[in-house]
């Protein structure tokens, strides 16, 4: 299987060409970012976090037309076999987005909640968060996860579980 394949056909979803971007044009340019940075297996090989998120989330930390199909695509990068570096980076982008304070005023967000969509769509694919902290690939990944599950878990119990269980998997601050 191709590791980017779950990737590409979910970018495939969207209609980026009828999404604001948020550097001001068509969302028509995410897609090779989001498969450039899905491909990347070192930071500096390529473009890196800083170059894709600025086109998901304002610099006012505020949810844009490409916030939730850029979150349904980092769940497919969280469920393919992605290199560690890009999994850091999308775990990282995904906490972003997630804390995100409000969403831009442009007509197509209006009368939405953006942030409540998110979190459903992130909510639907749960585990390969639970998967990412117990992974041990990555520490900066597993730290991501973790406190993404913070905001998300309504489980606490099973929360708490996982923080024993991930044990030094976790950074020392995250652990029991």
């Amino acid at each position: 299987m191709n590791p980017l394949e779950l990737v590409e056909m979910e970018i495939r979803r969207h209609d980026w060409s009828a999404m604001l971007c948020g550097c001001g044009e068509t969302a028509d340019h995410v897609p090779a970012l989001l498969l450039e940075l899905a491909g990347q297996a070192e930071k500096g090989a390529g473009i890196g976090y800083d170059g894709v998120e600025r086109h998901v989330v304002s610099p006012a930390d505020m949810f844009l037309e490409p916030s939730l199909p850029v979150v349904s695509v980092i769940m497919a990068v969280l469920a393919s076999r992605t290199p560690a570096y890009s999994r850091d980076a999308y775990t990282q982008m995904l906490l972003f987005i997630l804390t995100a304070d409000t969403q831009a005023p442009v007509p197509a967000l209006r009368g939405r909640d953006v942030a409540a969509e998110c979190e459903a769509e992130v909510r639907r694919g749960l585990w390969h968060l639970y998967a990412e902290v117990l992974s041990g690939a990555s520490t900066n990944s597993a730290s991501y996860a973790y406190e993404i599950l913070t905001l998300l878990e309504e489980d606490q119990e099973r929360l708490k579980q996982l923080q024993g269980t991930a044990g030094e998997r976790l950074p020392w601050d995250l652990r029991p």
